[in-house]
């Protein structure tokens, strides 16, 4: 049986010429339809207007969207750390620190050689002390101290993130400092890719033959180095050396590294680490000894106890102050899994952030492409703060990631999301997945339609609707030339006009 004999039987009519009387109902213009094809009928066409503005409030609705503002900050440049800095102090009843053209020189150099060998630490791979950099600016010092900071855009951002740290704070704050340096580098760093490094020194110069006292900041450390005076060992005469690295009640990232210490010329220098003999070491004429942990040496996580002494032909020195240090070589872990980005009620272009770090981070920071802020811990492994978002064009995605970082400067950065400025000026959407922007996938009715990118999905139906109306009024006009509607037309035309705009926001 042929199949319009079967259509026949099951509907009383025959399928192709039901639905070609249908097609040329709401396509062609004729009698029947009074000249006016259902698909340009004046219902049809406020079906059509209310159907495309929903489907555009649903795409702005449907991601995570906020507004965005052109909100300025100040860019990082010495000037404006130092401003910011002196403003702090200010703010705690302290005299502002004079710009130091010899600690803005050691604060260069510092900088650079950061960069040249992608490190982020007071002290180089080399064990390179930050008291180096003065002394090579010819900076004779009674107090020195230095702060870092990296991945930062904005000098609020980074004068924020300092002064959210004990330690950071406490060099900004010190009233032991008279004066100031800073240097900016913006660079390749390592096999990270471009990034802007902060160094920022403080000193006072020395006057007489006061002691040495230095304070370092990165991340949480301050410390302070003094003369030995645990009295141990047989000898009177020889002065004990001074272990000026490993810092007293610090941490190691590493389990082989550089031990320096400071001791008289010619002598012979004994190392101990948990009451064992590791090395034994002729003193330079400099004085400075720079000893490297062999692999075979290496030392295991935990608590170690660091002492020295000095020798000659005649007698041993009393042993030097005791140095208790921790090596720690694990980064914190991020539970990527716990982490939210929500736009900031009332805010134009703050998003609140929450985070969940392992309890041994001292500084988690949170960027989006190249806005960062550091967070604040809340509680145990908990981490909360604000995220301004300045630096995203329209239709450019950047990654949102974590970095955390703890006291003996192990670092672990992880990508969480992405985030996304939507087409339509001041639109955001953030995507906690690791997939392309746009792609997750929406569902409705109950899952029957489900579109993989509706953002797309959304921009090509008003690509198609357009074609589609069109063709149908180019019907109208063309098939009766002699019967025209101009409101037909003129509200096809609009709607067809308020498509394209929709699809252009």
């Amino acid at each position: 049986m042929e199949l319009h004999e079967w259509s026949q039987k099951l509907f009383g009519f025959t399928l192709h010429r039901h639905a070609h009387r249908h097609l040329k109902d709401h396509f062609i213009p004729h009698a029947g339809n009074n000249h006016k094809p259902y698909v340009v009928h004046h219902r049809a066409l406020f079906l059509y207007s209310a159907l495309l503005i929903t489907l555009k409030i649903t795409v702005i609705a449907t991601p995570l969207l906020y507004p965005f503002s052109q909100a300025q900050s100040l860019s990082i440049t010495p000037q404006n750390i130092i401003e910011l800095t002196n403003e702090s102090r200010v703010d705690f009843g302290l005299p502002e620190l004079t710009s130091s053209p010899q600690l803005a020189v050691a604060a260069l150099n510092k900088a650079r050689d950061m960069m040249e060998k992608g490190y982020f630490a007071h002290f180089s791979p080399e064990g390179v002390s930050p008291w180096y950099w003065f002394a090579q600016a010819d900076y004779n010092y009674s107090y020195a101290g230095e702060n870092l900071a990296i991945r930062f855009s904005t000098a609020e951002g980074v004068t924020d993130a300092w002064l959210s740290s004990p330690a950071h704070k406490a060099n900004i704050v010190s009233s032991s400092f008279t004066e100031i340096g800073v240097a900016v580098l913006t660079d390749g760093f390592g096999e990270e890719g471009p990034a802007t490094l902060v160094v920022q020194m403080f000193g006072s110069p020395q006057s007489g033959h006061e002691p040495l006292k230095t304070e370092v900041s990165k991340p949480d450390v301050q410390t302070a180095l003094a003369e030995s005076n645990t009295v141990l060992g047989n000898g009177n005469s020889l002065k004990p050396p001074a272990i000026l690295f490993p810092l007293d009640n610090s941490f190691v990232n590493q389990s082989t590294f550089q031990i320096i210490t400071q001791a008289g010329e010619g002598e012979n220098l004994q190392i101990y680490v948990d009451d064992k003999l590791y090395a034994e070491v002729l003193v330079p004429s400099d004085g400075q000894v720079e000893y490297v942990l062999p692999k075979e040496l290496a030392l295991e996580e935990g608590k170690h106890v660091l002492y020295a002494s000095v020798s000659n032909d005649k007698e041993v020195s009393r042993a030097s102050a005791h140095i208790s240090f921790q090596v720690d070589t694990v980064a914190p872990t991020i539970y990527k899994d716990k982490f939210s980005m929500l736009p900031a009620l009332g805010k134009t272009d703050e998003f609140d952030i929450s985070a969940s770090v392992s309890d041994d981070s001292i500084r988690t920071l949170v960027s989006a492409g190249s806005d960062s802020a550091a967070l604040t811990r809340e509680s145990g492994e908990k981490w909360a703060g604000k995220l301004t978002v300045y630096n995203i064009s329209p239709d450019e995605t950047k990654p949102v990631e974590l970095f955390a970082q703890d006291i003996a400067g192990n670092e672990n950065r992880t990508r969480v999301g992405y985030i996304e400025r939507k087409t339509i000026a001041g639109v955001f959407s953030f995507v906690e997945t690791e997939s392309e922007v746009g792609s997750k996938p929406v569902s409705m009715f109950g899952g029957l339609l489900t579109f993989n990118n509706f953002d797309k999905s959304v921009q090509n139906f008003f690509l198609y609707f357009v074609v589609f109306l069109t063709f149908g009024l180019t019907l109208k006009i063309a098939i009766a030339r002699h019967i025209q509607h101009p409101k037909t037309i003129a509200g096809t035309a609009g709607v067809i006009i308020l498509a394209m705009i929709l699809f252009a926001v």
